[in-house]
């Protein structure tokens, strides 16, 4: 067994606690990890935060305990990049190709996007070559991003192309079930005694992702230690209103203002009576998430959006909501309008 950089082994597939918004990706990583996939390659995307690395390091520990003679090889792409550069430099470039290639029968390739920034060709090249080699040879890749393939900039076609021939599965925010789950997994790892009602406040007040919960988690922890006293809701009020987390301090002003932006739109515009298709489309994109993200009634969101009747609304739910399911770049777009809401209160950048 060799592994270049290690793989964690806190992170296993029965820690990753699974929801309707992971289940499939978990499912496809499972069946990279044991050999049974249909395809050979797997893509991963999600806004950070929401467990594409445990995956990954999940696939590697699975190969690590199941299959004994497989090597298994996991690298952040930033660090791939850095390792091919001073292998082109120094006259190394075969021992490189020899670690990727033919020392690699599990490649692990963790936040592609990082690629993104880099301008020249070769390291992408470098990648696609070491993509096709692994394929061409029967061996196993999964990849993460923070986008889907086809919104990845300054990739190549040919490599956008062989990321999709792969399987693309998507990690979405958890719902409320699933931040409770999280929640009492991550108490109980950790031996705390936490209160289910304590649990339930903060799944109720912090939305986005898994680190905005342990986070959040932390800080109550630690507010009723300093207190000398069990963690009540009283103790999570005071202590999430101390930390830099998105608490539900999101309305329908906001994300009109966030979705117009997205589309270098005024607000006036998506509440304006204009049919220019890219103001529709915003539109009902607005009116979508005013209805996830605030559950707001068919008869607030016609007042909100021009005074629009019923009928209106419910068809810009409706498209929204089958779009997405059919159309991927409809899904990101949706994650990204979701995760500046949502980030904005927080001032965190992206990390995984």
């Amino acid at each position: 067994m060799i592994a270049h950089l290690p793989i964690d082994r806190r992170f296993t597939f029965s820690n990753f606690v699974t929801g309707k918004n992971n289940k499939i990706a978990k499912e496809a990583a499972i069946e990279i990890a044991k050999g049974i996939s249909k395809v050979n390659l797997l893509f991963i995307w999600a806004p950070s935060g929401l467990g594409k690395t445990h995956l990954l390091h999940a696939i590697g520990n699975e190969v690590i305990e199941s299959q004994l003679t497989t090597r298994v090889t996991y690298i952040p792409s930033n660090e791939f990049m850095r390792e091919f550069m001073t292998a082109h430099q120094e006259n190394l470039l075969s021992e490189f190709r020899r670690k990727y290639r033919d020392m690699c029968d599990v490649l692990l390739i963790d936040d592609i996007n990082l690629l993104e920034p880099e301008t020249r060709s070769a390291t992408k090249e470098e990648i696609f070559e070491t993509i096709n080699y692994l394929l061409i040879t029967k061996k196993r890749i999964a990849i993460t991003s923070d986008k889907p393939p086809h919104a990845l900039k300054n990739f190549d076609s040919k490599l956008i192309t062989r990321f999709q021939w792969g399987r693309v599965v998507e990690i979405t925010p958890p719902p409320y079930e699933v931040r409770v789950a999280i929640l009492k997994a991550k108490s109980a790892e950790r031996g705390y005694n936490i209160p289910d009602d304590v649990i339930f406040y903060i799944a109720e007040k912090i939305s986005g992702n898994v680190r905005w919960l342990e986070g959040a988690l932390e800080t109550v922890v630690m507010f009723s230690e300093i207190e000398e006293t069990k963690p009540s809701i009283e103790i999570a009020e005071r202590a999430l209103s101390q930390i830099n987390v998105p608490l539900k301090n999101v309305d329908a002003k906001k994300i009109i203002e966030y979705t117009s932006k997205f589309f270098n739109l005024s607000a006036k515009d998506i509440q304006s009576p204009r049919r220019k298709k890219t103001i529709s489309l915003a539109r009902q994109m607005a009116i979508y998430l005013c209805r996830d993200m605030l559950n707001l009634s068919t008869t607030q969101l016609g007042q909100i959006f021009g005074n629009r009747d019923h009928s209106t609304i419910i068809y810009a739910i409706e498209k929204i909501k089958a779009d997405k399911e059919k159309d991927s770049q409809i899904q990101y777009i949706l994650n990204s309008i979701r995760e500046m809401i949502l980030g904005e209160s927080t001032g965190n950048g992206s990390n995984h």
